[in-house]
């Protein structure tokens, strides 16, 4: 426009220079000429002034909006960062957790109260942020310049900021409901660990105590088998008294389980070991019991003195060495060699055979009393036979075939003479027999 306009200032200098010529040349109707030029002069300065203002408020309204704009990229600087901020504030409190400790619970309180703090601090960003857009739209306001509604850097609007802004403040308090009842929930399983710990550390101990204590009366040999029976029926009724505890235990476990508390850093007893040491407490005295209420009748039944017993006894606490009241076969073999046997491999598989007849690879207390218990009886028995042939013989150390014949009936006579075998040593007749050889040989071999 101001183009075409300053094309025309030579046409109305033209038209002024005209006038001024009629007016040097006299021209009868001057004053109509100069009347009309005057207007037109007047109406091209009037035109050149609205000009100006046209441009003058051009120029302004295009600052105003540079300015508009430069808030407008303000305002989405500042606000996608904050945006981001309070997208991973929100993913944060509503982040689902879980805790199995006090100190995780706290950690969490910490790092939430953490984040309390920073609030301040995101508010006023967020005034900030607002204020920018609340300066565009009093600047439209004030020059009434029409905004389009829509910010061309960013496609975040004043209403997302505050929404998003009114679900933090929101969701701070329902966080902060959560983790107080979190650590209400940890201090009462807390209690449920301590509460069982302090149970447990002592049941456990108990156990293991009174554990040795039965093995203790079982390999003790200074007292009597009815000392020792009246001593585990003690330790028995003692155990018994004590299940209600161990019921207890059960229902703090229970509840533990209900709380879903799976570790308890107060105590190395689990309810699991508990229960396995209850009931190998149980075996023990029950089967303690039984051992020795077989030795017992084993005792009366083949008249085996106290003192043999206890003999038995320290051979067989000598070589168990792992103290379970078991024997390994190395172990018995031992055992058996010290005691005098003269054993090769045949032989002691043999007695292995009848001390271990289910093939579990140990020898137990009992069954090495009935062992020895037979062993004594065949020596005793030999030592019988060799006392009935001495008498016999009239004290000899051998015996004549007329002897036999003379005391013994005919047939338990052939089979002495048949069976036995020529003495050797000096001072006999021929034909002596060797009865000793022959009394030995009848109880220790099977064949005879």
């Amino acid at each position: 426009f101001e183009s075409d306009l300053a094309a025309h200032q030579d046409r109305v200098e033209q038209i002024a220079a005209i006038a001024q010529e009629l007016n040097e040349l006299d021209y009868h109707d001057a004053v109509t000429i100069n009347a009309r030029c005057q207007g037109i002069c007047d109406q091209w300065d009037n035109l050149g002034t609205l000009t100006q203002k046209r441009r003058d408020s051009l120029e302004r309204v295009e600052k105003l909006w540079e300015t508009i704009d430069q808030l407008y990229l303000e305002f989405a600087k500042r606000a996608a960062p904050f945006n981001n901020w309070m997208d991973g504030a929100m993913e944060d409190l509503q982040d689902m957790f879980i805790v199995h400790s006090i100190e995780e619970i706290q950690s969490l309180i910490t790092a939430h109260d953490q984040f309390k703090a920073t609030l301040p601090e995101a508010d006023k960003e967020r005034v900030a942020t607002m204020g920018i857009q609340n300066e565009i739209v009093k600047i439209a306001q004030t020059y009434g310049i029409k905004l389009s509604g829509v910010n061309p850097y960013t496609n975040l609007s004043p209403q997302d900021i505050t929404d998003k802004w009114d679900a933090v403040k929101h969701l701070v308090p329902l966080r902060d409901q959560m983790l107080q009842e979190e650590v209400a929930r940890q201090q009462s399983n807390e209690r449920l660990r301590r509460q069982f710990a302090a149970q447990a550390n002592i049941i456990g101990p108990w156990i293991q105590t009174k554990m040795e204590e039965i093995s203790h009366v079982s390999v003790d040999i200074a007292g009597s088998l009815e000392e020792q029976m009246s001593n585990l029926k003690q330790y028995e009724q003692n155990i018994i008294n004590y299940k209600c505890n161990i019921d207890k235990l059960e229902g703090d476990h229970q509840l533990s389980q209900e709380s879903l508390i799976f570790d308890n850093k107060h105590t190395n007893y689990t309810m699991e070991h508990v229960r396995v040491g209850w009931e190998q407490l149980l075996t023990t005295i029950a089967r303690t019991i039984n051992e020795v209420e077989n030795q017992i009748l084993t005792r009366d039944a083949k008249g085996i003195s106290q003192e043999q017993l206890n003999e038995f006894r320290a051979s067989f606490n000598h070589f168990d060495r792992k103290r379970n009241g078991m024997m390994d076969p190395d172990d018995f073999r031992a055992c058996l060699i010290s005691m005098g046997y003269d054993l090769g491999e045949v032989e002691f598989a043999r007695i292995m055979t009848l001390v271990d007849s289910n093939n579990t690879g140990v020898v137990t207390f009992q069954a090495f009393i009935d062992f020895m218990t037979r062993e004594t009886a065949e020596t005793d028995t030999a030592d019988q036979v060799m006392a009935s042939f001495k008498i016999l013989a009239s004290d000899k150390t051998y015996i004549t075939v007329e002897e036999l014949r003379r005391e013994l009936p005919p047939e338990q006579a052939d089979y002495c003479i048949s069976r036995m075998t020529s003495y050797i040593g000096s001072g006999a007749p021929p034909g002596a027999l060797d009865y000793i050889s022959f009394s030995s040989a009848l109880y220790g071999e099977s064949d005879l």
